[in-house]
Formats: structure tokens, C-alpha cells, sequence
């Protein structure tokens, strides 16, 4: 979809969303709560104020508990202002006619009756801000936008590389006007940004583009209040979404705020400031692009194989350039590290055709770590052999496919598709082909007649490069089941958990006790000798040992 059609109906969006936002039932009950609360006075209102700026909606002590289902919190000093009192009081008055006028007898005295009246008099009693009070929370048509992503970072990162004012990320201690309960604001007199920087990033990199549209469309400006705001949340909620960021969930509520079912200023509104919007998103979208490719490529997983096609070459041209330093004594150099990464930094920049590999070294911890240990490798080590997949041959995954070649080989070469482990004192270890190339691993037990696995970790492996990759992570015992998706820190940790693992199963002297083929069926129990020679004819004779084996 060209552009400008994308951004015509993010606008479109805009109206049907804030008139589902009116005829939602959040609304409804958020106007039925908003009914509860008392209309304070002008005088009481500055009262208030006086006592906590920062004052947003005030009830009494028994109306928080009995009409919102809160309590003041302990310690709280309530906020002083002004009840009134009536009450009825018998008195002597003139009688009037119907017209109002007195009346008099014939001797023309005034006529006097008994009247009661209403006396209104003043006394101080106490309320407390909903900030005072804990308990359910009030009902909203707003809320707060929750989480995180690469695109709103690489958002957050492009509108202060391009904003041209000062912004501000400040607590709501170290800003009072934050204690409002406002997310951010653009301060014409001082003409800076501040946003609240306890919001979680989604809400930032929203509130962010808020009062930058703000600072570019009301520095100086006669608009209305509403009109300012509506402005500026639907350029929010515009760019947003041409980014991949779905900010609805907020922006709805706050436009319908402002809107107050004026649909067609509404829309007249939205129509003034599409060219702004396109202005904007083309101001953005170079640098975003720029932003996003750098915060992938700091958090992308690289694989051994990606690895080695990546530094192949890299290692070819930083032989030549490391020689001279192998003939040192003892290849002692002061600093190997710093040498190494001055070499690389001067060779990655010197080509342009090494600028994706430039990148990774800046910005990725773990392909900054390979390539350096692969250099330092080249320098110290002299049987060295270029010719040799370094980066496959020397990474975690090839230790963890050999580990696990060692225990259970079979699966991997389809002579199996299932094998049970077992060590006195320990639970049993189930292993078995989900799929192909697709394994699962785990310590299984019963609970309430379910099978609980404790963990459970599937793994798929290259079998041409000798790889093993874990992809999912259950704890039944803890209710945790996470897919790793690409996470280079959760699969780093889960390598590193398996390789453990692995090592465990060989120290803890697990052996087979099952095999599961298409063709047979083994028992340890039933018929050691041929579990003996099944192990024997796969190349993992110690997963079966004799009696006085296992005893030794």
C-alpha cells in the first residue's frame, strides 16, 4: 500500500476508533463512576489544590470505601476544605400575597406568620486524593500501553536523534508536574520535552512523538486546548502505526477524551494535519531504518554456520596483518586484546564491503567475542589451520552435538526414535525424535495421574555441521514454557544449561534402559546382551556397561 493511502486510513481509523471508544462499555462505566464523585465548589477546588497540587480526583473517607470499594491508606492526612450544613429552623415572618407583596389587617399593621426556613452554615471536614487511597482500580477508557519491541526502541532513539530541543527523561520526584499523572509534556515558555521515564517503553516512544508533534505544531499556536491535544495524539497514533506500533489501545480513549462526540470537528481536524503527518514520517523513516537494522543486528542470534560465512574471509586477510607479532617472545604482547581489536577495527573500516561485519563488532557482545577469540587464536596458536571451519568447529552448539552423540547416537543416525535413561536416585531421562531433525529431552514425573516434565528442552540439529540448537525451554513444576525465537541471551543461557545437562547425564552414570526403533524394541532388563550390542554397534559401549562396570 503506497504511503499516503496507509496514512489516509491510520486517520480513519482514528474516527471509527474514538466512536467505538463512545459505545464501548468501558465508557459507560467510567461515566457511571465519574457520576460518584462530588462537583467541588471554585473556593474548595483552590483549597484543595493549596494542599496537593498534584490533586486529581478527592472523595471522602466512607465514599471511597462504600462507592469505589478503596481505603484511605494509613498515615494519609486528609485534604481540609468547606461542607456546608442546613438545617431547619422555625421563624416569625411578614405574610405575603401571591404576588409577594405584605399583607396587612384593617388597621393596616402587618400580618405575621410562623415559617420554617433552611439555615445554611459552614464547618470543615476532610477528603483524600485517589493517590492517598488503595484498592480496585476505577474504571478507564484509557489505558496505559504496556511492553516492549526492536521498532519501539529504534523508535524512541530516531525522535531524539531528530528533535532539535532539549528532551528530558525524569521520575515523577524529580519533576512535580509528572505528580499530575501526565505521561510527558512540552514546555513552550522553556521549550524543552520531558517524559515520565518510569513508563514502560511502548508509552515513552508514544508520549515521546506527542510532545514532539506539540513542539513543531503549538509553539505558537490560538488553538483550543482539545484541539491541541488531539493534534498531537493523532500524529502519535499515525506515526506509530506506520512503524508497526499498534498504540490504539490508548490513543482511542484520550482523542474521544478531547472529542466529546463532535465527529465532524473531529474529522476536519484529522484532514488538517495529514501533510503534517506525511511530513513527519518522511523526516523519520531514513533515520528509524537505520536504527532498527542496528538494534537487530546488536540483538541477533548468529549461528555457527552464519558465523562462519561472515569472518571466513576476515580471518584469510588478518593472518598477514597478525604474522609479525607470532615471533615475539613467548607471544607476549603487553596488550593481546587491545592489538587484536585495534587490527580488526582499522581492517573492518577500511572496506566498505565489511560493513554489516563493522556493525556486528560495534554493536553484538557474541559476534565480538567469536571473532576476537578466533583472532587471538590465529595469533597464539601455531597449528592454526585457516582451512578449518574455526567458528563451527570451535562453538558451543559442536560441543553440545558431541555431548549428545556420546549419550544417545542412535536418534541422531535414525536407528531410534526413542531411548529411556535411568540412574539409581535420580529421575529418568526420556529422549525421543519429535520431528524431523527435531528432538526432545526430558526428566519426566507423575503428579495427580499428569505427566510433569522437569525441565523439558527441544533442540533441532544440522547434522552436516554437527550443530545442535535449542528451541524451546518447559518447567512444569514452575509453569514456564518459552520458545526462544532467535534470543541470543536465552539461547546462550539455554546452550550453556544444556551442555551442564549433558555432562550431568555422563557423571551421574545414567544408562539406556529402552530403545525404540521402527523395526524393534529393546529392554535392558529383559535382554541385556543385546542392549550391550546395540550400544557396541552404535559407538556408545559406556551407555551400557556391564555389572562390575557400573559397580567400578
Amino acid at each position: 500500500m503506497p504511503q499516503d493511502e496507509k496514512t489516509k486510513a491510520a486517520f480513519k481509523r482514528i474516527e471509527q476508533g474514538v466512536k467505538d471508544v463512545y459505545s464501548s462499555e468501558n465508557f459507560k462505566q467510567y461515566l457511571s463512576c465519574l457520576s460518584k464523585f462530588h462537583s467541588y465548589s471554585l473556593n474548595n477546588t483552590l483549597l484543595i489544590l493549596s494542599q496537593k497540587p498534584e490533586a486529581t480526583l478527592v472523595a471522602g473517607y466512607r465514599s471511597w470505601q462504600n462507592n469505589f470499594n478503596r481505603h484511605v491508606n494509613k498515615g494519609e492526612k486528609g485534604l481540609t476544605i468547606l461542607a456546608p450544613v442546613v438545617f431547619k429552623e422555625k421563624r416569625e415572618m411578614n405574610q405575603l400575597d401571591e404576588n409577594g407583596n405584605i399583607v396587612l389587617d384593617a388597621s393596616g399593621n402587618t400580618l405575621k406568620e410562623e415559617r420554617e426556613v433552611n439555615i445554611t452554615y459552614f464547618r470543615t471536614t476532610t477528603v483524600f486524593d485517589i493517590s492517598q487511597t488503595s484498592g480496585e482500580p476505577l474504571p478507564t477508557f484509557v489505558h496505559d500501553l504496556t511492553g516492549s519491541s526492536q521498532e519501539v526502541q529504534a523508535l524512541i532513539q530516531t525522535i531524539q536523534t531528530i528533535c532539535t530541543i532539549p528532551i528530558e527523561f525524569k521520575t515523577e520526584t524529580e519533576d512535580i508536574t509528572l505528580l499530575t499523572g501526565a505521561k510527558g509534556y512540552y514546555s513552550t515558555t522553556s521549550d524543552k520535552i520531558v517524559v515520565n521515564k518510569d513508563l514502560e517503553d511502548l508509552q515513552i516512544a508514544k508520549t515521546l512523538i506527542h510532545e514532539y508533534a506539540h513542539s513543531i505544531l503549538h509553539k505558537q499556536t490560538d488553538k483550543t486546548h482539545s484541539q491541541r491535544e488531539i493534534e498531537a495524539e493523532s500524529l502519535a497514533f499515525v506515526l506509530c502505526d506506520h512503524f508497526g506500533i499498534d498504540t490504539s489501545e490508548y490513543s482511542f480513549g484520550y482523542i474521544a477524551s478531547y472529542t466529546d462526540k463532535e465527529f465532524d470537528e473531529l474529522r476536519s481536524i484529522l484532514l488538517n494535519i495529514q501533510s503534517t503527518a506525511h511530513e513527519m514520517i518522511e523526516k523519520i523513516e531514513p533515520i528509524f531504518k537505520e536504527r532498527l537494522q542496528m538494534i537487530e543486528l546488536e540483538n541477533k542470534y548468529i549461528t555457527p554456520v552464519e558465523m562462519e560465512q561472515l569472518n571466513h574471509d576476515i580471518l584469510v586477510s588478518m593472518l598477514p596483518i597478525l604474522e609479525p607479532y607470532k615471533s615475539m617472545e613467548g607471544n607476549k604482547i603487553f596488550d593481546v586484546d587491545r592489538l587484536i581489536d585495534q587490527k580488526l577495527i582499522n581492517f573492518l573500516s577500511s572496506d566498505d564491503k565489511y560493513a554489516t561485519q563493522a556493525q556486528l563488532f560495534s554493536n553484538n557482545p557474541n559476534y565480538n567475542r567469536a571473532l576476537r577469540s578466533a583472532c587471538h587464536n590465529a595469533l597464539v596458536n601455531p597449528n592454526f589451520d585457516i582451512n578449518q571451519p574455526w567458528f563451527i568447529d570451535h562453538s558451543i552448539e559442536r560441543r553440545n552435538y558431541e555431548l549428545f552423540e556420546d549419550i544417545a547416537k542412535p536418534l541422531l543416525t535414525n536407528d531410534a526414535y526413542y531411548m529411556k535413561f535411568t540412574s539409581p536416585g535420580f529421575m529418568d531421562l526420556n529422549i525421543e525424535i519429535i520431528d524431523e531433525n527435531r528432538l526432545a529431552i526430558a526428566h519426566n514425573f507423575e503428579l495427580n495421574g499428569d505427566l510433569m516434565a522437569d525441565p523439558d528442552v527441544e533442540f533441532t540439529v544440522d547434522k552436516e555441521n554437527r550443530l545442535l540448537y535449542p528451541q524451546t525451554y518447559q518447567q512444569d513444576t514452575l509453569q514456564i514454557y518459552e520458545r526462544l525465537d532467535g534470543n541470543p541471551i536465552r539461547i546462550n543461557e539455554l546452550n550453556q544449561f544444556m551442555n551442564q545437562w549433558f555432562n550431568n547425564i555422563t557423571d551421574q552414570h545414567y544408562i539406556i534402559d529402552k530403545v525404540y526403533s521402527e523395526n524393534f524394541e529393546l529392554s535392558k532388563k529383559e535382554n541385556p546382551s543385546a542392549m550391550r550390542k546395540f550400544c557396541k554397534e552404535h559407538d556408545i559401549p559406556w551407555m551400557c556397561p556391564v555389572s562390575k562396570e557400573l559397580e567400578r
